[in-house]
This record gives structure tokens, C-alpha cells and sequence, in this order.
């Protein structure tokens, strides 16, 4: 016998609740108590309720729908931050369409015309400046589209933004190298990056402190945050007579491209030379284990999606919000006191 599909007539029956009851309590909008809320759920649960959001959209014009634009989900740490997002979207009942970009004008642009077109109910973005970037930020937030800056490029006009202290916590990173006695420190650093020019800017305080200067032949900068930029940046340094004794690399996947460098050129990490990174998704398994500037980045995705759901939710009825995540420096293995001579 063909089994009959349950629908929500039945949960709302076998919870003791109207059917309006039962809709906002399963589509989460509309007040419901959470004692009701609850028995609505486990009868959905109990009669394997699969509750139809296409339906649903079609009654209340919404889509349940965000979209979340990131440069790369190989990235561990926009990995984490899109995890982050999820999590806040799948309470509320929302899907998350993800899409990778490159870093790419027209995949950015072709990208945020498709989110335009699903009817996405807000956009959160992770990726840096381009021109097509602006632009569709500019016409989702016209077309009454809420979005969301989450380590994205600040030269956008979002709505809210979510960022780490990136001076502090790259400021905190360099006095520490400093106090272990190097006064040789590389930095490899992304070209035309506002969030490297400001974990610079971090460094150079620390620097200022302790009467160093930093010395252009040790400012590498490479294109993007990738292993093979820290690759190419630190073989760049190795191949020099003059090496520093301490590399501080502005993300992880960068300072996992100067270890493989380092590696191939015989140069001893921390032996001959102490490493630092920034995100710390993968820097505890590392070899060695990575002295890192950690990121939260779950809690940046969730930080962001609770900022996107509340202009969903209120509208815009708020001044943008800027809200600054600590980033805090975590030692491991890969520093040591500065050597005494060179190599």
C-alpha cells in the first residue's frame, strides 16, 4: 500500500495546536512559544514531516534563502567561516547558496546576478576589493538586499562588517618575536590588501617600540593569501646572502608555503629560523606545530550570519555595525630565541 504523505494538518493534530500554529513554529517566523515551538517539532520529528519551503515561498514571497560569496573553500579558514554561517542559517531554517569566486570581476558579477535572481534574502562576502565586487554590493543593497562584510574587503559599502583586530593582534605577534631577541624579521605580506596594510601597521608599532626598522629587502610582497605566494615569496628570500631570522607570514596558507620553501632550501624552522602565522586553523598539526595569530573564524561566520538575520528580521532600521573580533597570538613550536650569527 502507497504510503500517505504526512502533511501539516497532521503535525499540527498530533501537536494539539492550530495549523497556523504549526506553519510558524516549523517556517520559524511569527511568535510561537518555545513550549509550543517544541511540541510542534518533535511531532514533525515523530511523523517524518518534510516541511515544503517551496510551497512555503510561494505564500510568503521569501525564499529562506541567503548567499555567501568566499575567494576559496579549499581555504580552511573561509571553510570555517562559512561553517559559522550555516550553523545560524540551519536554526533559523534558511539555506546558504555558496559560491567561489576567485577573486574573479566576472564571477563575482555572474555570481551576485544569480543570488539576485534566486531572490536570496541577504548576502554575506569574505572576498577582497574588485570593481564588480562594489557594483553588486551597491545594487543588492538597492534592490533592498541586506549584505554582510565577514574579512572581506572594507572598501565596500556593507551594510555590517565583522573583522578581527588585525593590528592588535599582528602587534602582540611581532613583540614577541622581538622579546625573543630577532630583530631580522621578514614579513610577507598581500599587495593592495587592506587587512595586510593593517596588520602592518601592527607590526610597525611593536617595531617603533624597540627602535627597529623594518628593512624593505625583508617586505615581500606576494598576490594572494595562497600556499604557492608563500612559496614563491619565501624561495624569493632564501635565495638571498642576507637571510632574517624570524618570518611572519600573514596567513596560514602562506606560512605553510614558506615551510615547504624552507624545507627545499635546508633552512631549519626554528632552528635557523622562527616562524609566525596568522588564522591558526591547521597550525597545531603542523611541523612544526605553527606559533600563530588565531582568528575564530566559526565565530566570525556566526557573528556575521546573526547580523545578516537581524536586518532580515528588523529591516533597515539600524546604522551600519562594525564589530571587532580579538585575535589573539597562540606560541608553539616554530619560535625560539633569535639566533647569534647568520647562516
Amino acid at each position: 500500500m502507497e504510503r500517505r504523505t504526512v502533511t501539516i494538518k497532521d503535525v499540527a493534530r498530533e501537536a494539539g495546536v492550530s495549523v497556523a500554529t504549526a506553519s510558524r513554529a516549523l517556517g520559524n517566523y511569527g511568535y510561537v512559544s518555545k513550549e509550543t515551538r517544541k511540541k510542534v517539532l518533535e511531532a514533525a520529528a515523530k511523523l517524518n514531516y518534510n516541511h515544503n519551503l517551496v510551497a512555503k515561498s510561494l505564500r510568503t514571497r521569501r525564499t529562506f534563502t541567503i548567499g555567501y560569496l568566499l575567494p576559496d573553500i579549499t581555504n580552511p579558514f573561509y571553510a570555517g567561516i562559512a561553517r559559522g554561517i550555516q550553523d545560524v542559517a540551519f536554526a533559523r531554517g534558511y539555506s546558504v547558496i555558496l559560491c567561489n569566486n576567485d577573486n574573479d570581476t566576472t564571477k563575482t558579477e555572474r555570481f551576485f546576478k544569480m543570488f539576485l535572481r534566486s531572490r536570496v534574502e541577504g548576502i554575506i562576502y569574505s572576498t577582497p576589493y574588485n570593481e564588480a565586487l562594489r557594483e553588486m554590493v551597491e545594487r543588492a543593497i538597492e534592490s533592498g538586499i541586506p549584505v554582510v562584510n565577514c574579512y572581506g574587503s572594507t572598501r565596500v559599502p556593507a551594510l555590517d562588517v565583522v573583522m578581527g583586530d588585525a593590528e592588535g593582534g599582528c602587534y602582540r605577534a611581532t613583540k614577541y618575536l622581538l622579546e625573543l631577541g630577532h630583530r631580522k624579521i621578514a614579513f610577507v605580506k598581500v599587495r593592495e590588501s587592506g587587512i595586510s596594510k593593517r596588520r602592518f601597521e601592527g607590526c610597525q608599532r611593536a617595531l617603533e617600540e624597540f627602535g627597529v626598522t623594518a628593512s624593505p629587502d625583508f617586505l615581500i610582497e606576494v598576490d594572494d593569501y595562497s600556499q604557492e605566494s608563500g612559496y614563491l615569496g619565501a624561495k624569493t628570500l632564501f635565495a638571498r646572502w642576507d637571510l632574517p631570522t624570524a618570518i611572519f607570514a600573514f596567513s596560514e596558507q602562506l606560512a605553510i608555503g614558506v615551510l615547504r620553501a624552507a624545507r627545499e632550501s635546508g633552512v631549519k624552522i626554528p632552528e635557523d629560523l622562527s616562524l609566525v602565522g596568522v588564522d591558526d586553523v591547521i597550525g597545531e598539526v603542523l611541523q612544526p606545530p605553527l606559533t600563530s595569530v588565531r582568528i575564530s573564524t566559526h565565530e566570525a561566520g556566526r557573528t556575521a550570519a546573526m547580523l545578516l538575520f537581524e536586518r532580515i528580521e528588523k529591516g533597515f532600521l539600524s546604522q551600519p555595525r562594525r564589530v571587532i573580533l580579538e585575535e589573539r597570538l597562540v606560541v608553539r613550536g616554530s619560535t625560539q630565541q633569535a639566533r647569534i650569527s647568520g647562516r
